[in-house]
This record gives C-alpha cells, structure tokens and sequence, in this order.
C-alpha cells in the first residue's frame, strides 16, 4: 500500500510519495494497521457536512437478526453523491490502498449519536450470504479502509474484541484491516464492535474492496 505524505488532496508530484506510513498493530492473528493524518480536519468537517443531508437508517446484511439494537446509527451512500470532494476522496483511498477502483464497494459514512453502536461483527460475508453479495467480477470482501471524520467527547472506540485491541476514534485516523487469512479463508479474529458513542456523535466513513471472482 502506498500513502502520500500530505492531505490526500495534495495532488502531488511521483517524486513526492513517501514510504508507507502505517502502523501495524502488534498481533499476528490479522493484519491491521492505522495511519494518521490521512484527511486533514477542515476536509474533515466537510465530508460531515456532505454526509449529513443525506443520511438514512443503517441496516445489516445478517437476515433475521433479532437484535433490533444490533446496529443503531446512521448511514450515508457517500459515493454516489457527485460532488468533486467524495469523487476525490474515493480516488485517494483506491490509489492508497493500491486497489483497482473496479474491486471497491462505495464508500458509504455513519453517523452515531450518544448511544448508537454497532455490535461485534465481521466484515467478510458469510458462506450464506456470499452468493447473494457477490456479482460476476466481485466476490469475497478483502480490505475494510476506514476513518473517523471527528474526535468524539467519549465512546466510540473500535474494539478488536478477539484481538484486545481497542483504537480510539481521532479525525484523519484511518483503520484498516485485511478480513481474510493468508490462504484467502474469513478470518474471525477481524471480529470488531463499534462501542457506544456515550458523549458528543462519531462520524466515519468506510470502504470495502473485494476479491475478483
């Protein structure tokens, strides 16, 4: 994966590419790293705003979950508004993670007010579910890409919970994580909750690439 060295709107020159500048957390049961300044605060708080007017209630893809309170936030198809800062922020993330365009999903955000969270789950689809999900190029999810828009006043970490890793949400900081083993089999160890916002809101956005079929 390759980073650039300023704000991802910083179109800048080849000669201008640093070395990754990832951090890897120290675990050997996945691969997860977090990168910091990947968006500035001031682009920050303009994908808030963008996200705000079009937010909608978030849904799950586990059918028949009788948890009605196993996700409760907001979400936002960030992608499909066409506004020159998301078309440039999905390009910066795919040319970051050096993911061909073609193998991502849209990006979407989600907005968590004082209380929302989102139970531990995984990313990857299950045996059942990767059927209906996939398409005639995509099939099993591979990389999650995810950063936090704003610093929450309390809650809303991202808790690794077979891992004992819990990363704190900071705006600019992005998370990302490989949901599959090396041998390309679901990894459950990638198992992760949003914990309860319990002051202030999170907003994030997130992007899932895939595997070509």
């Amino acid at each position: 994966m390759l980073w650039m060295s300023k704000t991802v709107f910083d179109r800048a020159r080849k000669d201008s590419i640093q070395p990754p500048a990832l951090n890897r957390v120290e675990t050997d049961r996945a691969e997860l790293f977090t990168v910091e300044d990947f968006l500035d605060a001031a682009d920050c708080r303009r994908v808030i705003e963008i996200m705000k007017g079009s937010l909608r209630r978030s849904t799950i893809t586990i059918e028949n979950e009788p948890d009605k309170y196993f996700r409760r936030s907001r979400t936002c198809d960030l992608s499909f508004i066409d506004v020159p800062m998301v078309r440039r922020l999905d390009r910066a993330i795919c040319e970051a993670m050096q993911i061909p365009p073609a193998l991502a999903e849209p990006t979407q955000g989600q907005y968590y007010d004082v209380g929302d969270e989102f139970k531990p789950h995984t990313d990857y689809f299950e045996a059942n579910e990767l059927e209906q999900h996939s398409t005639p190029t995509l099939g099993q999810r591979s990389w999650t890409f995810m950063l936090y828009l704003n610093d929450p006043e309390g809650g809303g970490e991202t808790a690794f919970v077979n891992l004992g890793v819990s990363i704190k949400p900071k705006a600019g900081r992005a998370v990302i994580w490989n949901n599959l083993r090396p041998d390309g089999q679901p990894n459950y160890d990638t198992l992760h909750q949003g914990t309860p916002v319990t002051a202030g809101y999170k907003a994030i956005i997130t992007k899932w690439f895939r595997r070509p079929r």
